[in-house]
Order: C-alpha cells, then structure tokens, then sequence
C-alpha cells in the first residue's frame, strides 16, 4: 500500500502546516492573507483525508462481502476438465476353451471443485494491510459429469459380449471419476485456481461498493 502510506505523509504534513498557519495568523500583520492561505490549507487537508479513508472504507462492507459469496458454492467453483483411457482385459473360459478380449475406454469428465461457503464455514477479516479468507481446502461440489465416452476393441474374444463389456465399464465411470476428483480438489495448481476465481469475485464485490478507493490484498488461511 505504498500509495496509502504517501496519502499519511501528506496529511501529516498538511496538519502541521495548518496547526503553524493557525498559530501565526493574530499576530502576523498580513493576517487577512494568511488566513486565506489557512482555508486552502484545510480544504486540501480534507480532501486528502477523504482520499485516505476511500482506502479503507472497504473495511466497512466486508460482512456485506461475506453475505453476498454465503451459498454460493457451484457459482464460484473452479471448472476441471480431464480426458481419461481406462484399458480393460477380461479372461474367459468354458468348456476348456480360453477366451479374452482387450477394451479401450475413452472418455471425458468435468469436476467442480470450490469452497464451501456456507455462513458458518468461513469468516472474512481485514484491515487497511490486508483481506484474509479463512476456510476449509478446496473440495468437490458437484458430481462429476461424465461426457465424450468412446471405445475401441483391438482383440475379441469368442465367449466375451464385447457390448455388455461397454456397459459394465460405463457404470464404474462415475466412481472412479470420484475418486480421482478428490485427488484433483488437493491439487497445488487447482486450489489456485479456486483462490483466485473467489478473489476476483470478493475484490470485484468490494471495488464497486461506495467510497472504496482501493482493495488491498487478499490471502486464504485454511483450517
């Protein structure tokens, strides 16, 4: 906040100035001018005062803030796209006769990974250094959506129903994409990701409210 602390100097120095102008003024034979000169040092002295708070009024709105994100989890969740091949080998065998099949399994699945911002599940704080986030880690929000699937049978088996293969793999999918979501969620780059789609919003929320000059910067502490 370096313009912040150029904004103190400034008015500690048009205080002192005004304090001198005040004292000098009844004995000074040009009091006329000097008092002249007093008004405009106020005026600046103001204004510049009201430059100073607009750089942390945004103090005042940050339990507005919190109202404002409580709820809405899949609204700011990070969107997580991921291309998966699942390489499945079946063995058969009747009638002392051996069977197997090989069947590739493409497919695509989007995770939605966010915060849970219920009231009671995270608190916003600040002062004029700064805006902390506390909340829990980063999580899924929604099922994964499972689209794009195809699949390929480079070896066929004669006592295999390849089609009823597909189907029993696709039914799995959903399980296994949770899984991986999870570990997706614990990501490095992914809780980054969710930081900063939450701090867009919270700094976006936060500039357009009145009299806010400025948001300083915003951390996320989890427990």
């Amino acid at each position: 906040m370096k313009k912040l602390a150029t904004a103190i100097a400034i008015t500690a120095a048009l205080a002192a100035a005004a304090t001198y102008q005040y004292l000098h003024a009844s004995t000074d034979p040009h009091q006329s001018a000097l008092q002249s000169k007093l008004h405009v040092v106020e005026r600046t002295l103001s204004e510049t005062q009201h430059d100073l708070l607009g750089y942390t009024t945004f103090t005042q709105y940050l339990e507005v803030t919190k109202k404002a994100i409580s709820g809405r989890t899949k609204f700011l969740a990070a969107r997580i796209d991921r291309n998966y091949v699942h390489v499945e080998h079946i063995n058969r065998s009747a009638l002392g006769i051996k069977s197997d099949a090989t069947i590739i399994l493409n497919y695509a699945v989007e995770y939605s990974v966010g915060y849970d911002l219920s009231p009671e599940s995270f608190s916003v704080s600040g002062d004029a250094t700064g805006i902390t986030v506390t909340l829990k880690k980063p999580e899924l929000v929604a099922s994964p959506a499972i689209g794009a699937i195809s699949h390929e049978i480079p070896g066929k088996g004669l006592l295999i129903d390849e089609k009823e293969q597909v189907i029993a793999l696709q039914q799995q999918l959903t399980i296994a994409a949770e899984k991986q979501g999870n570990a997706i969620s614990m990501e490095e780059a992914v809780i980054a990701l969710c930081e900063r789609k939450l701090g867009e919003f919270l700094r976006d929320f936060l500039a357009k409210q009145p009299n806010v000059r400025a948001v300083p910067m915003i951390t996320f502490a989890y427990r």
